[in-house]
């Protein structure tokens, strides 16, 4: 596991180990409970993506899907990202944020890969084939945000279309690379907000 510690946010990064997203990890807290990360945080992984309905967050995700079963959100193989903010922002500015962060992950991909991507609010497609999967949401004491991208398409919900880090041309057996992306995405991240709150520090007030 490789930690940054940013004046404002923490890095994390598990280099050694697999982890699965189910849902639950988007609850408040779960840095501090699972990694004693009692910041801000990015927290990223790679495992599998397995999200039942009664851990979404998302309703019209929920009244749409139900009718696949109990499991919507799915795949093998996933690499995703977990952020925490204590700074008690409303929702829009968690939503911002999110869109932030999807954005670095778009940039990041398409200089890796060279090819192009397509940003919908807060999912990325490659040849119109579903990338990504996000939410972002609010809770007492914090905002939360997953954001997890397709490694590969196996085990991806077939009523959708998918596509995968592999199809574009990563070399997803090598889990150096998997490793790479997910740690320019959560830097970058990391490093973006922690610029952010040194920019709100430096700016005089409008009298």
């Amino acid at each position: 596991m490789k930690i940054l510690n940013l004046d404002s946010i923490s890095v994390v990064i598990l280099d050694d180990e697999k982890l699965n997203y189910t849902g639950s990890e988007i609850e408040p807290l779960w840095a501090f409970k699972k990694f004693n990360i009692q910041k801000d945080s990015i927290i990223a992984f790679n495992g599998a993506l397995n999200v039942s309905v009664k851990n979404m967050k998302d309703l019209k995700d929920i009244k749409e899907e139900s009718k696949y079963g109990d499991v919507l959100i799915k795949s093998s193989n996933a690499i995703n990202f977990i952020v925490e903010h204590f700074d008690n922002p409303d929702l829009k500015m968690i939503y911002l944020r999110q869109r932030i962060l999807v954005s670095i992950a778009k940039e990041i991909i398409e200089e890796i890969t060279n090819k192009k991507l397509k940003r919908n609010g807060d999912d990325l497609y490659y040849n119109n084939g579903k990338l990504s999967v996000s939410i972002a949401c609010r809770g007492i004491s914090s905002a939360k945000i997953h954001l997890g991208i397709n490694v590969s398409n196996i085990g991806a919900p077939d009523y959708i279309n998918t596509s995968s880090l592999g199809d574009l041309g990563i070399d997803i057996h090598d889990n150096q690379n998997i490793i790479d992306i997910m740690e320019k995405i959560a830097t970058k991240y990391g490093e973006e907000m922690d610029k952010i709150e040194k920019d709100m520090r430096k700016t005089m007030y409008l009298i």
